[in-house]
Parts: structure tokens; sequence; C-alpha cells
């Protein structure tokens, strides 16, 4: 066992379910962005793809600020004071959205909630990322995803078809209330990990150029993802059906982290990460040149579980790197980032282009974020 490995405690349990379920409740809107791009659509239906692309960059935009902000300071701030107001800006923009008249005041409510969302994420992942426990609480957590992934998706579409926009984020405030049940579970104390904390931080490189490839990996996932409810519509699937689809990724979702979690403890996180890619690089170039509902029904959920099965293993190697956990912490506000331009860039090459387009995106990004991520992966297998 190195020195590092011995300084690490185990997350008990209720720590386990309280940072898990309150990650969940608070990012319960940007796991379901497409969905809420149907409701938000179906609103201002004279709005473009660009406009309502832009919606979702900036709450995801916010999400990247705040968290990458949280993730150079977590170590040093009361991590429960964080989730409780990080909570409360979550709960504020759920609130205004359902009341907003306009696609500004949309913008400006995710804005809010974004800010809260990127502050818990930093903040529970960097808690993890300290843990002897860590890499399989990570898949524990994105397991929990996969639930939520099958809970929003038969839920959503009933409430947009009845209630719409409103109802949708009428959704997510109330689960956003939840936030505070799990806030009561968890307890950390004051000064735990101490010899952790009087560490130096991460000064390599091979870790930061990494979290620029995931940016890149990121964009094309979320850019395709966020798109795919509508390029389904056009080929007649409804909201309905597609949310029947969703729901198909998302049992996916949760053997498969729980599977990653084993592989990665034993077999490090290059391998299984470049796969992965793989097959996200091929399901995110057929999604926009289907054809075939078939082969939509097959391709969008399998390009949807990709990052929830390759995060355990790349949080794995991000907390070998760097065991302080603020590296991973900032793994979000760089996934988000790239979550942030997806939307709105392939909203605009979609107006450009039409969907086709979309793929080259997927194509040059993922190509280009490779070589970025496997420098630390590499890294972390040989520690």
């Amino acid at each position: 066992m190195s020195s590092v490995e011995s300084l690490q405690k185990k997350i008990p349990l209720n720590n386990q379910i309280g940072l898990i379920g309150l990650l969940l409740c608070a990012f319960s809107s940007p796991l379901i962005m497409p969905l809420n791009i149907i409701a938000i659509s179906e609103k201002f239906i004279s709005a473009t793809n660009g406009q309502i692309g832009l919606i979702a960059t900036f709450e995801t935009l916010f999400i990247s600020i705040s968290s990458i902000t949280l993730s150079r300071f977590v170590n040093k701030l009361n991590r429960k004071k964080i989730f409780f107001v990080a909570s409360l800006f979550v709960m504020a923009g759920n609130f205004l959205t359902i009341f907003a008249p306009e696609l500004n005041y949309v913008i400006l409510s995710r804005m809010i909630s974004g800010l809260g969302s990127g502050a818990i994420v930093a903040t529970v992942v960097a808690t993890i990322a300290r843990g002897s426990n860590g890499q399989m609480t990570f898949a524990l957590l994105n397991s929990g995803v996969g639930v939520m992934g099958i809970l929003l998706p038969f839920l959503l579409p009933i409430i947009i078809a009845s209630n719409g926009m409103e109802g949708a984020y009428s959704l997510h405030f109330l689960i956003s209330l939840f936030t505070f049940l799990f806030l009561y579970l968890i307890k950390l104390e004051d000064g735990e990990n101490d010899e952790i904390n009087s560490m130096e931080s991460y000064k390599g490189f091979t870790g930061w150029i990494a979290m620029f490839g995931t940016s890149l990996v990121f964009l094309a996932h979320a850019g395709i993802f966020s798109f795919s409810a509508k390029i389904g519509a056009g080929l007649g699937i409804s909201v309905t059906q597609i949310g029947y689809i969703f729901m198909s990724g998302g049992v996916l979702t949760i053997f498969g982290p729980l599977v990653a979690g084993f592989v990665g403890q034993r077999f490090g996180s290059l391998a299984p990460c470049l796969l992965l890619i793989i097959v996200l690089l091929v399901t995110g170039v057929i999604i926009p040149n289907v054809t075939s509902p078939i082969i939509f029904y097959i391709a969008v959920p399998i390009c949807g579980m990709i990052p929830m099965i390759m995060t355990p293993f790349y949080l794995g190697a991000m907390a070998k790197l760097d065991p302080t956990g603020g590296l991973a912490a900032a793994h979000p506000a760089f996934s988000t980032m790239g979550g942030a331009a997806g939307p709105v860039v392939m909203g605009y090459v979609s107006d450009w282009q039409g969907f086709t387009g979309i793929g080259w995106v997927v194509l040059i990004t993922i190509l280009m974020g490779i070589p970025l991520i496997s420098i630390a992966l590499m890294e972390a297998d040989k520690k």
C-alpha cells in the first residue's frame, strides 16, 4: 500500500448515499437535456435550433464556471455549507424557469441553477476522490444516474404532453427539494483527512491536458445527444417513444458503471476508456445520419450511456494522479465546458448544414481528444 493510500479513509455508507443522492437531485435538469429542449421548443415555437441550444449552453457553461472555481478552493471550505447554498441556487433556478415568459428569462434562470449544480458536483467529486473506495463510489454514482435515466424519461414525456415546459421544470424543482434530505445524511467532520489536506496540490501537466481532451469528447457527446430527440422526431418517433428509448439507456447505465468500477480496479483505465470513446465515435456519427427508426433505437441508448460508463475509469485515473481530489474536482468543469459548447455548436451547424453536418463535428472533435486523454491515462496506469 502506498503512503497516499494509507492516508485515505473509506467513505462510509451514509456519506455514499448522501453524496450520490444530493448530486442526482441537483442535476436532474442537465441529465435529461434533450427532453428539456423539446419542452422549451414547444413553448417557444418560433425559436431556432441555435437559440434553443443556447439555453443548454448557458446552463452547462455556468455549471463549468462554478465547478472549476470550487475545484481550486474546495479543500479549504466548509463542504456542507457549500452544499446548502448551492442547493438553494438549484431550487431558485428551477422555480424561476417555471414562470419564465420568454427565452431570455429561461436563460437567466438556467444560469442560476447551473451555478448551484456546478458547485455541488465539484464538491461531491472532490470528496469522493479522497476516499480509499472512491472508484467504486464513482461507479455507484453513475449507476444512480442510470436510475434517474429510467425515471425521468418515463415521467417527463407524460408531463410535457399535459403541462409543457412549466410541468417539466416543476418536476425538476420538486426533485431539487430532496437535496436537503440527502444533505442531512452527510457527516463530514472538521479536519477529516488532514494529512491529505496538507499534501501539495497537483503540479503535473498531463492531467490538465487530459481535461481539455475530455472537453472535446463531451462537446461531441452533448451536441449529438441534445438534439437526438429532435432527430428522432424527424423520423416520426413520438416524444413518448423517445422517452422509452432514453429509459432503455438508463437500464444499461445502471449496470455499466458497476462493471466499470470492478474492471478499473483490476485492469487500469487506458484500454477501457479508448474502447468506449471509439464506440461513442461510431454511434455519434450514425445518429445524425440515421434513416431507420430501428437503428435510432439501438444507437441512441448506447451513445447516451458511454460517458457514464467511462467516468469511473477516468476519475479513478485522475485520483491516482492527484490524491487530494483537486484534479478530479475539475473534471465536471471541463466536461461541462465541452457540454456547454456542444448544443449551441451543433444547433448552428444543423441550422446551416442539417443534422448530417453534426456527424462531421463529432468525428473531428473526438479524434482530437483521444491522444490528449491517452497521455494522462497511461501515466495513471503506471502508478
